[in-house]
């Protein structure tokens, strides 16, 4: 019975720590001095209360996913619109995770010990409008999002034509894409997605394994109060 407390206590002050660094990590900023432009590439964060990802134009003048993501990945016409949203994650976890209660303990196990079964998940949205929890809007420059491109597209695994390799997703509207990358509790989709911004010189913190450290650095007066 000692040691079965000593090794729940170590457990217990193991989690302590990790929750307490990544609250640090959550409130100090990287890029400390960004601010959106009035003009620019307007983007969107968006978090689920678990995932995170980046809402992106399909076109721009900066970039056309069309090329990557094209539209015959798609069953139906009608779910392929006019922006993206990615994501990067454990396999296992963005499959059978769609929300928290579904988290099963094998891919828990998994994602915390680390694995290289990751894919990018790429979900389309028609003109998406900002909400204040759950979608907010950054106006980013152009060179700023030539790097989050440059970021998300190294992530693409690629068969010999040079294409992405799309898998089916929760519904119509998204879509699994093979990917690069090791997940771990160190390294999580929410720690991506401040990566991405990071790399663009964009404000964020500098480590968010957890969706609420990535949502508290989108600027004020970016969402619409709807």
């Amino acid at each position: 019975m000692k040691w079965l407390s000593r090794i729940i206590a170590s457990l217990l002050a193991v989690i302590a720590l990790y929750l307490v660094a990544a609250l640090l990590g959550s409130i100090i900023p990287a890029n400390q001095f960004w601010k959106s432009t009035d003009s620019g590439i307007e983007l969107f964060i968006e978090t689920n209360d678990l995932h995170t990802g980046i809402i992106m134009p399909v076109y721009s003048d900066v970039h056309d996913w069309r090329t990557l993501v094209r539209p015959e990945h798609v069953d139906s016409p009608m779910g392929y619109s006019s922006h993206i949203l990615v994501g990067w994650g454990h396999e296992g976890v963005y499959r059978n995770t769609e929300n928290w209660q579904d988290l099963r303990f094998s891919d828990a196990t998994s994602a915390i010990f680390g694995s290289d079964d990751v894919l990018l998940h790429v979900y389309h949205l028609n003109y998406p409008q900002a909400y204040p929890h759950y979608r907010r809007r950054i106006t980013v420059s152009e060179a700023e999002y030539r790097l989050i491109v440059k970021a998300i597209k190294e992530r693409f695994v690629l068969d010999e034509a040079g294409q992405a390799i799309p898998s089916p997703g929760y519904g119509k509207h998204d879509l699994f894409y093979k990917a690069y990358g090791h997940y771990n509790a160190f390294y999580t989709c929410n720690n991506w997605t401040s990566d991405v911004l990071r790399q663009a010189g964009i404000r964020t913190g500098i480590w968010t394994p957890f969706q609420g450290g990535v949502m508290r650095w989108v600027p004020e007066g970016e969402t619409d109060n709807q």
